[in-house]
């Protein structure tokens, strides 16, 4: 069975944006779903204004490379938003991808 990979997107939307930014989010997991994506959740930081993180999970590098170049591109019709609330270019949204290192109890013994 192949490998799932756990991305980790985050970002900073500037003050003032947070209610479009919020609308916009509705409309993400649906469109990461079509290219592969799944188990999305969103998160928004206590102790940090505007901060917002992302994590879903991904079949494959490939698929994760995919969805990191489409991020971080003005030209997609969905993802390109974003770059309407960022504090940053949109070229510099934060994406990692992480293999689950976590020991699994095995469920025999």
């Amino acid at each position: 069975m192949a490998e799932r990979m756990q991305v980790f997107m985050e970002y900073k939307i500037l003050a003032g944006n947070e209610r479009a930014y919020e609308a916009w989010m509705k409309q993400v997991p649906k469109e990461l779903v079509r290219y592969g994506a799944r188990d999305f959740s969103w998160f928004e930081a206590w102790d940090q204004p505007g901060l917002y993180v992302e994590l879903f999970t991904v079949p494959s590098l490939e698929t994760y490379e995919q969805i990191k170049d489409l991020r971080r591109t003005k030209d997609h019709p969905v993802f390109g938003d974003l770059a309407k609330w960022m504090h940053k270019p949109l070229e510099e949204v934060n994406c990692w991808a992480f293999r689950d290192r976590t020991e699994k109890e095995d469920s025999e013994t």
